[in-house]
C-alpha cells in the first residue's frame, strides 16, 4: 500500500519525545505495539482466532492511558477541537464542574490524586492521553 493511499485517521502518531524519557512508558508502548504485531499475524493467519481481551491492543492501550493519567497528567494534549469523544467529556466534565467550591485543605477538582478523581475525570485524562500514541480513529472510539 502506498503512503497516498493511507488515511491519516488510521496512522499512528510518533508519541512526544518526553515518553521515551520514562521507562513505564517505553515499557507499555512496547507492550501495545508487540500484542497488536501478534494479532495481525494470526488474524492474517485465521481471521476468525480469538484472544484474551485483556492481552489485546485495547488492554494494552488502556494500561498505557491510565499510566500517562495517573503519572504525566500535566504533560497530556490540550483537548482535540475536531475531536468529538474531547467534546463529550468537556461537556461532560462541564456539567460536573458545578458542584460546591472545595472546602478548606481540599484539592480542586482535577488536580486530585489518582485514587480520589472521579471516573469522569479519569476517562477524560485516559482519552486525551490517547491522543499522544493512538491514530485518530482509534482515540476517538474510547
Amino acid at each position: 500500500m502506498s503512503a497516498e493511499r493511507i488515511d491519516p485517521e488510521d496512522q499512528w502518531p510518533l508519541p512526544p519525545s518526553w515518553m521515551w524519557d520514562c521507562a513505564e512508558c517505553v515499557r507499555r508502548y512496547e507492550a501495545m505495539k508487540h500484542v497488536q504485531a501478534v494479532v495481525a499475524g494470526l488474524t492474517a493467519e485465521d481471521p476468525g482466532v480469538d484472544w484474551d481481551v485483556t492481552d489485546s491492543i485495547v488492554g494494552t492501550q488502556i494500561s498505557l492511558a491510565r499510566h500517562l493519567a495517573d503519572e504525566h497528567r500535566r504533560s497530556l494534549p490540550d483537548w482535540e477541537p475536531g475531536c468529538e469523544t474531547c467534546a463529550y467529556h468537556r461537556a461532560s466534565l462541564a456539567k460536573g464542574e458545578r458542584r460546591p467550591e472545595p472546602r478548606t485543605g481540599e484539592a480542586e477538582p482535577g488536580t486530585e490524586e489518582p485514587e480520589s478523581r472521579t471516573g469522569a475525570v479519569m476517562a477524560a485524562e485516559e482519552h486525551r492521553a490517547r491522543h499522544l500514541f493512538a491514530p485518530p480513529r482509534v482515540v476517538g472510539l474510547m
